[in-house]
This record gives structure tokens, sequence and C-alpha cells, in this order.
């Protein structure tokens, strides 16, 4: 059952009236839910997440001055290397520690398709810095509701808000040449990584389990890095398998999503060494135990209830293995 607090039912229902009157359609993103941190001098109470997001950079600015006052806000971006990745199962794999869950969505539209096509498609155009604009504002709701609970009796309180963005890391945005708000001086989308990185929050990333997938996870990952974004973990969801036959009676079945966790966790340790030794810039350091595998989903229409409940150990780990990379960014 999903619970909400009235002051945040009050404030998202004057974000929702604000948003109607500005574009259509919006489904505002926004789930609440209280955590327990990984640190006990960190005793997360409340946490929160955004989902599928979409005024400007001025409000971005404005929302990451709040950013460094509250240092047990932690917030993380959610990319993909691809469509169907598993952002979503990733989202809520985060999130399933937390007993209580608010959720709302900013924008969507019908039409099962990128966000630049569909927009244009059913005449909804949502340009970049009514993205931006929405997105700022709700994390400025979180965090305003943050500040009224601070003298709360509790050692300490934790925030945790996860946006996730649509399709692969350089999917298009929603704009087009019908916005009337657009990003700069032309009207052409903008990728997902270009249009959130004025935020500087870190991201955790979905690879691509699937065979051909390590190529499309590195791409994905320099595309992040060199637009300046921390990865602070990335996550496989196995699925692909290959059946090589057998060898003195032992069947012999290659994982491609366990071979392409693998891979990655060898590429960035050889990278990093290769760098240490001849000196000049490292690639942005990823913890061994931060490239995480998660076993392969059931077969539809199989409820994930039960893989949920059965993997529980490894959402728990990722949520402490995050909340312990936001505290290094403050220590």
């Amino acid at each position: 059952m999903v619970e909400h607090d009235a002051m945040m039912q009050q404030q998202f229902k004057r974000r929702q009236k604000c948003h109607k009157s500005r574009t259509t359609p919006e489904r505002l993103a926004i789930a609440r839910d209280y955590q327990t941190s990984v640190r006990p001098s960190l005793s997360a109470l409340c946490s929160y997440f955004v989902i599928n997001t979409l005024d400007g950079f001025k409000m971005a600015s404005k929302a990451l001055a709040h950013f460094a006052i509250y240092p047990r806000h932690r917030m993380h971006f959610i990319f993909g290397a691809n469509t169907d990745v598993g952002k979503s199962i990733v989202r809520v794999s985060a999130n399933l520690p937390a007993p209580k869950l608010n959720c709302q969505t900013l924008f969507s539209w019908n039409t099962p398709a990128s966000p630049h096509l569909a927009s244009r498609w059913e005449n909804l155009p949502v340009s970049n810095n009514e993205v931006i604009t929405a997105l700022s504002a709700s994390l400025g709701d979180i965090i305003d509701y943050d500040a009224s609970t601070e003298n709360q009796p509790s050692e300490s309180i934790t925030t945790t808000t996860i946006v996730e963005t649509a399709g692969g890391a350089l999917s298009p945005s929603s704009s087009s040449p019908l916005n009337e708000l657009t990003l700069g001086s032309h009207w052409g989308w903008s990728t997902q990584a270009d249009l959130y990185s004025s935020f500087n929050i870190p991201v955790v990333f979905v690879g691509d389990a699937k065979l051909g997938g390590i190529s499309v996870t590195l791409s994905s990952l320099e595309a992040l890095w060199n637009r300046g974004y921390n990865v602070d973990a990335v996550v496989f969801i196995d699925g692909e398998s290959s059946e090589q036959g057998e060898c003195n009676g032992v069947s012999d079945a290659v994982r491609f999503g366990e071979g392409n966790a693998e891979a990655l966790r060898e590429y960035v340790m050889m990278q990093r060494s290769k760098q240490e030794k001849i000196g000049g810039k490292s690639i942005p350091y990823i913890a061994e135990d931060a490239i995480v595998l998660l076993p392969s989903l059931p077969a539809m229409p199989i409820p994930l209830d039960e893989w949920y409940e059965r993997n529980s150990e490894s959402f728990m780990n990722i949520h402490h293995l995050l909340n312990e990379k936001w505290c290094t960014y403050f220590s």
C-alpha cells in the first residue's frame, strides 16, 4: 500500500497544478520511502524516488546549492546502456529496503516510442527547459520537506532520490520543432546524458547483459564520463545464454551477463593499472564490488515477487554501497 504524507501531498498538488498550466501531459515521478542507512551516524529515516522524468539551468544550479547544504540527501540518476536493459527493475530493487513508497510521474506519452518521436506524433512537445524546470522544482519540494523535518527527534535524516532516465545514455530527449522553449537557439533534441549533466548528480548505470553488450556498455560509460558524470555502480541483469554443447558430460553454457560484468571489471582494473604505471589521466574509478550482477528474470508472465524476495540481500548490498559512496563525496 502506498502511504502519503499530508504535507508532501499538498506540495505535489501545487507542483502538478503548475505543470498542467505549462504543458501536457505530466506524470511526476517522486516516490518517498523510509530507509535505514549503512552508517549508524546516518540513520536514514526518509528517502525519495524520482522516475522516468524528462527552469532552466538556473533552477538546476539553485537545486544544487541546496544539495550541498544537505549532504544526507543521497541522489542518483539511473542511466542504461540501452532500452530494455532493466533500469526500472534496478530502480525498484534500489528501493525495496524502504517500507514506504510514494510514486508520481512528470511527463509521459501514450505512444511506445522514443520521447522525441512520441511528443511530435501526439503534438505534445516538452522542451529541454521544461524538463529541467520540472525536475528542479520536484527536487526542491523534497529538499523543502527535508528542511521542515530537521528538528524531528532523530539522530539524522537521510533522503534518497533516484531519477530514472529514458532509454539509453544517448537516447533522445523530448524536444522537437514544435517547442516554444528550447535549449539554446536550436530546436533539435538533446541526449539524455546532455540534458541532465548540469545537475552533477552521480549515476547508477545499468549495463547490457546480452551478447554484444560489452561494447554498448563501455560506449555508454565513456559518454557519461566524458560529460562529467560520476558512476557509483554498474548493475547487470543476467539474461541470454548460449549452450555450447557438452564436454565430459558437463553442459557448457555461456552466461553473457556474467561474462559482461566480469569483462567490465577486467577492463576498468586493467586501464587503471596501466595508467598508474605510465602516468596521465586515469579513467573514473569503479570499485570491483560496485559492478553487480543480478540473476535473470523469470519468464513472462511469471510475477517478479519471488525474484525480488530471493535477491533481497543483493538489493540491500546495493543500497548500502550507494550510501557509502555518497558519504565519500562529503568526507
